[in-house]
């Protein structure tokens, strides 16, 4: 079965995204699928079965488990504990190769980032000692969260109480040349939300006509790709509306919609209230 692309959408002015879940918010879950972010998975108790590629791997007490990107994998979590808790952190190979890369301190810690490739299962003793740390990212703001992030990462690449799913790095036989182009697709939509999407000009980028574009990344995500536009440029409207109380007018020009009843109906479908209504639940009153 062909895993389904799952776009991994960081707020504003961070360098990695990182999600909490528990038995009463539990993460929507995306099936069988793949995206390009590196992802480091705390599942705090439970008992569950990791389905990532080939393989499965039964947990007891919950799991650590780290993951290099562009391998297929079922959701981790469970809920089978009343105080189950999931704690999500994702981040792009560009914050590998453009920020940990230029520190040769960081040797180690990009060793084990490369290891992951192999997916790392990290032992109990390892996961309970880094509780806190994991649990801390609820409460920190971004300063702290990265700095949480490299003391995890550093903690982890000084463990060698770890065992590998995978005994080498060939993963997959997924088309290695299908998953750079539904990359590619995902970054432009990522560096041009803002502006005029032309389905014509991406297609062109990727060696696409304009309909086998479509019918491409409509097999590879089940989704039309306009549909896929519209719920990116959404979710970044929540981003906008979150940072400040900003006007509706502003928000909808920011993350890419041009007419305010169309971003009125988009707004509503991927989060089940209007604009304004969002605002006023937020902040308690409405901007126009």
């Amino acid at each position: 079965m062909k895993p389904i692309y799952e776009p991994i959408i960081q707020d504003a002015n961070t360098s990695f995204k990182v999600e909490s879940y528990n038995a009463e918010s539990k993460c929507d879950t995306a099936g069988w699928h793949i995206h390009p972010e590196f992802e480091i998975v705390y599942v705090k108790n439970g008992a569950g079965v990791l389905k990532i590629g080939s393989k499965t791997y039964d947990y007891e007490n919950g799991v650590l488990v780290f993951l290099a990107g562009n391998i297929p994998h079922s959701d981790f979590g469970n809920n089978e504990k009343k105080d189950s808790e999931e704690i999500v952190v994702q981040f792009s190979k560009e914050f590998v190769h453009d920020k940990l890369a230029l520190f040769p301190e960081f040797t180690r810690v990009n060793n084990l980032i490369q290891k992951s490739r192999q997916v790392i299962i990290f032992e109990q003793s390892i996961k309970g000692e880094l509780y806190n740390n994991f649990d801390d990212f609820k409460t920190l703001d971004n300063q702290g969260k990265l700095i949480n992030f490299l003391s995890i990462l550093d903690r982890l690449s000084k463990s060698d109480a770890y065992e590998t799913l995978f005994d080498t790095i060939n993963l997959s036989r997924f088309k290695k040349n299908e998953i750079w182009r539904l990359e590619e697709a995902f970054e432009y939509v990522n560096n041009n939300y803002h502006k005029n999407i032309s389905i014509a000009k991406i297609s062109l980028q990727l060696g696409f006509t304009t309909n086998s574009f479509c019918r491409f990344f409509k097999k590879m995500t089940k989704r039309t790709f306009i549909d896929f536009v519209n719920e990116f440029r959404v979710g970044k409207a929540v981003q906008f509306f979150n940072e400040n109380n900003s006007t509706v007018s502003d928000v909808m020009y920011k993350s890419g919609f041009n007419d305010r009843s169309y971003f009125t109906r988009q707004f509503k479908r991927y989060q089940g209230v209007t604009p304004s209504n969002y605002l006023k639940l937020r902040y308690g009153q409405l901007a126009i």
